[in-house]
């Protein structure tokens, strides 16, 4: 209990020199979280590094991936400058 304590203290001091009093430890797991799926890691390994025993929390994560996905969905087709025009077989 006293690391955490001391964690508490140490987050409480880094929030307030950043800045951002308003940012609670909790904030941190959703910024891992989004950062994972955009990274492009699937939703179950998200679910076991936030240590979710369900699936069911980490679904919530899932739009993330839709959004990664509709992203990366529309460069296709975009004109690349250095890209040779190539003919379709």
């Amino acid at each position: 209990m006293r690391d955490q304590s001391k964690i508490g203290k140490y987050f409480r001091r880094a929030r307030e020199k950043t800045g951002m009093p308003w940012l609670r430890f909790h904030d941190l797991r959703h910024s891992a979280a989004s950062a994972m799926i955009n990274a492009g890691v699937d939703l179950y390994t998200v679910g076991a590094v936030l240590g979710h025993k369900s699936a069911a929390s980490t679904k919530r994560y899932s739009h993330l991936a839709t959004d990664s996905l509709r992203a990366a969905l529309e460069r296709i087709g975009q004109k690349n400058p250095h890209q040779n025009k190539m003919r379709a077989a």
